[in-house]
């Protein structure tokens, strides 16, 4: 095996001759293939992009394989020196990753094939599909701009590919039209995602700076990478810079782009402008035209200044707007339910609600995909990983940095009265109906005191506070303000915020993902959500705090 190379990455690695700069040959183990070096037909930063031919050895020959593809050249060490260090063997374990439907089949839609790689002493080489149709920046140049029907179907394409990515603990951090590859047009549009030159673990010793000046395209890289992020919570900024929420910025501003046919940031003073708030998004298109309310709210959430307040990836696919994509496609095997939302209590939601919406044939494609338990663990710190799932910690006001999402058991409860907030505020301790009382000591029980509580007024239509159950129940002792309303039990917490969040700010937020229409807002007393839905929820309390 190659050294730094990963069992994954030199599993595909094709054993080549080079006979440049006319052919390549390719020793397989039951043949030679030969392959035919024709135009280039792309060239950016990363390295150029030559079509190939695969050169057919006889009438009777048996291959199923692709007889054109796409081969992007990348320099081992850069020409220009303040490149810093690029690790090129870093970006083919995101290729293999994400590109090879061998290493998993849920991400195939979503990510550009690749066939394998090879070198030599100068270069490595990507062998990829070849898509004739190009990239999006070449068609948007040419064509009008999109309605919102293709927009959103393109844009709900990116947001899975993007929400696959974060999983697994990679940003792309350089997405934009030209990284974005053409499978069909309208009106069954598939665009895939391509180049993960400088996605998360494949830079070095770059600072955000060099990394902007080299990679990045003004506009589609978000303002806290261009060092524009107005820090007050003593975070560092180069971390805040490189969290995934940079790839929910870039999605945003590739479906304005798509939408009114033009740069929505011309000059780099536009951009500063609008990242300060002295400059509005514009969502009128030619003749007048105005985008709906749905896509102006989508966008103007992606399109957030201040990391904190957009969207994850699974937030932002619960969005109305992406119900416009209703592509039909074949349906990929049933999700396994992992453990902890299989012992779900009695009060979750109907079971039909498990099934994937009828809505949204792509939903089916989107499920989760959960890697094996043995897969190599992300080593930013600044990241936790619950089932698999990655979240930016970093995004969080730092009194909830203590929750350990991967152990922690999420519950709503809904009051009758402030009164009684009041109380538990002042003296730290809780009570519920006999029912819910049950839920929350088998949840404290069995997460081994890891439990944290949503609280909201009935009819408030808003959160107000959040705290961490600190004891089980003492069936034994009820507060004397509790039992004059038969309230039986009690135990203590500690609050971790009182700040009021209105329903308005955190309506996309399901009660699972897997239930993307039984909401956070609008569930019973002592409702457990997942730990995603409670990231959320946390990431939008975290904003309010901040403002």
């Amino acid at each position: 095996m190659a050294e730094g190379i990963s069992e994954l990455v030199n599993s595909s690695r094709l054993v080549t001759e080079f006979y440049l700069p006319t052919f390549v040959v390719h020793h397989l183990e039951t043949i030679n293939e030969i392959w035919d070096l024709r135009e280039e037909i792309g060239y950016g930063g990363s390295g150029v992009v030559r079509k190939e031919e695969r050169r057919v050895h006889s009438s009777g020959e048996k291959y199923q394989g692709p007889m054109v593809r796409a081969v992007k050249q990348m320099r081992k060490v850069p020409q220009n020196p303040d490149q810093g260090q690029w690790n090129y063997r870093a970006e083919l374990e995101a290729v293999v990753k994400f590109s090879q439907p061998e290493v998993c089949k849920h991400y195939d839609p979503f990510f550009v094939r690749t066939f394998g790689w090879f070198e030599n002493q100068e270069s490595v080489f990507l062998a990829m599909e070849y898509l004739p149709s190009g990239d999006l920046e070449r068609f948007r140049r040419s064509s009008p701009p999109l309605s919102e029907s293709d927009t959103s179907l393109i844009v709900w394409q990116l947001i899975q590919g993007v929400r696959h990515m974060h999983d697994a603990g990679f940003a792309h951090r350089d997405l934009k039209p030209g990284n974005i590859l053409i499978a069909s047009t309208s009106p069954m549009w598939h665009v895939k995602i391509a180049d993960f030159g400088i996605s998360k673990q494949a830079m070095q010793g770059v600072t955000r700076f060099h990394t902007m000046r080299i990679f990045g395209t003004l506009g589609y890289m978000a303002p806290e990478v261009l060092g524009y992020y107005a820090n007050n919570t003593g975070t560092n900024n180069t971390t805040i810079a490189y969290t995934m929420s940079v790839d929910i910025w870039a999605v945003g501003v590739i479906a304005m782009t798509l939408l009114l046919g033009r740069n929505i940031f011309p000059l780099p003073g536009d951009y500063a402008k609008y990242v300060f708030g002295q400059r509005a998004l514009e969502f009128t298109r030619g003749q007048g035209e105005v985008l709906t309310d749905d896509c102006q709210d989508f966008i103007a959430a992606l399109l957030a200044a201040d990391p904190i307040l957009r969207p994850t990836a699974a937030a932002a696919l619960a969005h109305p707007w992406l119900m416009q994509a209703t592509v039909a496609t074949e349906p990929s095997p049933v999700r396994e339910i992992p453990d902890s939302e299989a012992d779900s209590d009695e009060d979750s939601a109907p079971s039909d609600s498990l099934q994937p919406s009828t809505k949204n044939p792509w939903a089916t494609i989107g499920s989760r995909t959960w890697p094996s338990k043995g897969s190599k663990t992300y080593s930013d710190a600044l990241l936790t990983k619950f089932k698999y799932l990655w979240l930016d910690i970093i995004l969080l006001s730092p009194k909830f940095h203590t929750i350990e999402f991967e152990k922690t058991r999420f519950y709503v409860l809904r009051s009758d009265n402030a009164t009684d907030i009041e109380t538990s505020a002042a003296q730290s301790v809780w009570t519920s109906s006999q029912r819910v009382n049950k839920i929350l000591d088998k949840g404290y029980r069995t997460s081994a005191g890891h439990v944290v509580l949503f609280f909201s007024v009935i009819g408030s239509r808003r959160f107000c506070g959040v705290a961490q159950m600190t004891s089980a129940l003492d069936w034994e002792n009820t507060d004397p303000h509790w039992v004059e309303d038969v309230w039986q039990g009690r135990f203590t917490l500690a609050w971790l915020s009182h700040t009021e969040l209105s329903f308005d700010l955190v309506s996309h937020v399901p009660v699972k993902e897997t239930t993307p229409g039984f909401r956070a807002i609008a569930c019973y007393d002592g409702t457990e959500i997942s730990p995603g839905s409670a990231y959320e929820l946390l990431r939008v309390f975290s904003a309010a705090e901040r403002r």
